[in-house]
């Protein structure tokens, strides 16, 4: 028997098996050479089916958890109207002569960066919403969907940490309870998991091995102890 100490961020105590979630990419090869204004109405393609995905989002979490859950995709929505993002992805475009994909990653990590270097934790976790949209631009670059977690039964899901598009599209009826290896209290996504009333454990760091996937496990939210059998 393994006991793994996290801080609890949402009471509750289960029991049920652990399911480790692994993020799915996309490709951000720099492919120079690329073609300027061909990459541009790529982007722009791309940043029109990322919003269309975003209102649909909203409209559920409004339905589904409530208007201040549906605020963070709004918010993502108009990070994607952004001048300066906007700007600052066909800056690299120009200067780099690269593929969309690229920029989109650039410009991505260099503002979320502004965000990250915060002494206020919760603007530092704004930098995890402009790589939720960055992923969401990547992935809709790809012509790929937005990919969520793929669970067979109720589990515990385990992640390094969990942006706001990957909790919504969860099936949040088979998640018993959400360990994070991060410290990750004041994500959106886990801010969204305590308004459902899902136990939610953060900070549990290394100790949490990939390995323990399928392993049976118990989760206290209150005392921010994770037991894995």
């Amino acid at each position: 028997m393994i006991r793994i100490q996290g801080e609890g961020v949402f009471a509750g105590v289960v029991q049920g098996r652990l399911h480790c979630y692994h993020r799915v990419g996309a490709a951000t090869v720099k492919n120079a050479g690329a073609d300027p204004e061909r990459e541009k109405i790529r982007l722009a393609e791309a940043c029109s089916r990322a919003k269309e995905q975003l209102r649909t989002l909203t409209e559920r979490c409004l339905r589904e958890v409530g208007v201040e859950a549906a605020q963070v995709f709004a918010s993502h929505a108009m990070l994607l109207e952004d001048e300066d993002y906007l700007s600052r992805i066909e800056e690299v475009l120009l200067r780099e002569q690269c593929c969309a994909e690229y920029a989109v990653q650039q410009a991505g990590k260099m503002f979320a960066s502004l965000f990250e270097t915060m002494d206020d934790p919760y603007m530092r976790e704004r930098g995890g919403d402009i790589l939720d949209v960055t992923w969401r631009l990547l992935r809709s670059l790809a012509g790929a969907g937005t990919g969520g977690a793929a669970t067979e039964g109720p589990v515990i899901l385990v992640a390094d940490d969990l942006n706001p598009t990957e909790f919504i599209e969860l099936d949040r009826e088979q998640m018993l309870a959400i360990v994070i290896r991060r410290d990750s209290r004041h994500s959106h996504a886990v801010i969204l998991a305590r308004q459902m009333g899902i136990p939610i454990i953060c900070n549990l760091g290394d100790c949490l091995q990939p390995e323990y996937h399928g392993h049976m496990a118990r989760v206290d939210g209150t005392t921010g102890i994770v037991t894995i059998f």
